[in-house]
């Protein structure tokens, strides 16, 4: 999968088993985490060149992004301004 302009495909890495607080979160119940990898970034555009690089750590807003399956593992779709911070 290649995105297109300012769109970047990330894969979220595994969220925490145990809370800040110390309970153990049942899997069902827990939300993909906001670290992602970038995965595979678009070309950018004139107006707004891209920045990402594939490979790269960062961290996503809560909750953007379209999630869908790649070979059985949760990936995102979004734009790269949904990208906050890198490390």
């Amino acid at each position: 999968m290649i995105p297109v302009r300012s769109q970047i495909l990330v894969k979220p890495f595994p969220s925490d088993e145990i809370s800040e607080f110390g309970i153990i979160v049942p899997e069902n119940a827990r939300k993909p985490s906001n670290k992602v990898k970038i995965v595979r970034v678009g070309n950018g555009t004139k107006d707004k060149p891209m920045k990402l690089k594939e490979g790269q750590v960062g961290y996503r807003v809560q909750d953007w992004g379209c999630p869908f399956l790649i070979w059985g593992e949760l990936h995102f779709i979004m734009d790269a301004d949904a990208i906050i911070a890198t490390e």
